[in-house]
């Protein structure tokens, strides 16, 4: 049973789940003022979490048509992302920032054709839980970001915290589910680096595409 909290989300079955609200800098930026005015601002693709860049460098390179935003804390891991999209790109239609993701949040983020969350930290035991990613309202505030007929991608390798995050985006009541997959290692290349950890040693990868609502008062929702 959750203690009482006001950090709480409800989900479509009557469950409440609990999330921690950690302390938000002072010193939000505007994301939009980090982008190149030359580039469609329609045209954004996100990578929250980058691993160590094989996904959004293989990406930028074969949609040069995009402009892609990778963000990472860790300071390894945005060294050895940057290094893939130099060598990997041949058009500078990218930018890769070392911090928080939540320092955007105190402005107006740009409209996102694609958000792409891969393997974010399951926090697997039940008392930091709450610390989970999607639990929190800094995931949906990245989701509304999203474009009518935009995508949001996730994946995972902790089935239980994939199907929780299932059902808190339902909750939302913004997307529709596309496409959920259970990866296996005979069916196809890795896309990132956790998932290649994962396939290597044949334990399945969760997989789920969402299409963001076009609400009804401007077209057909789903």
């Amino acid at each position: 049973m959750l203690k009482p909290s006001k950090h709480r989300i409800r989900l479509l079955d009557g469950r409440e789940l609990h999330f921690h609200s950690p302390d938000k800098d002072d010193d939000s930026v505007r994301l939009s003022s980090l982008l190149p005015e030359h580039f469609d601002l329609d045209a954004i693709e996100v990578e929250i979490g980058c691993g160590k860049g094989e996904f959004i460098a293989q990406r930028a390179a074969v949609h040069t048509e995009r402009y892609f935003v990778g963000i990472d804390r860790r300071k390894d891991r945005f060294t050895l992302t940057e290094k893939k999209l130099h060598r990997q790109t041949t058009e500078k239609n990218w930018v890769l920032l070392q911090c928080d993701a939540r320092r955007f949040l105190g402005e107006e983020l740009p409209p996102i054709q694609v958000l792409h969350v891969y393997h974010p930290d399951p926090w697997p035991k039940a008392k930091h839980n709450k610390h989970r990613f999607f639990r929190s309202p800094d995931a949906r505030a990245w989701a509304m970001a999203i474009v009518n007929g935009g995508q949001l991608r996730i994946s995972s390798d902790h089935r239980e915290y994939f199907e929780e995050i299932l059902d808190i985006i339902e909750s939302w009541q913004d997307f529709t589910l596309e496409l959920v997959l259970r990866k296996e290692h005979y069916l196809g290349d890795a896309v990132t680096h956790f998932e290649k950890i994962f396939l290597n040693k044949k334990e399945p990868v969760y997989k789920a595409y969402f299409k963001k609502r076009v609400p009804n008062h401007l077209g057909n929702g789903d």
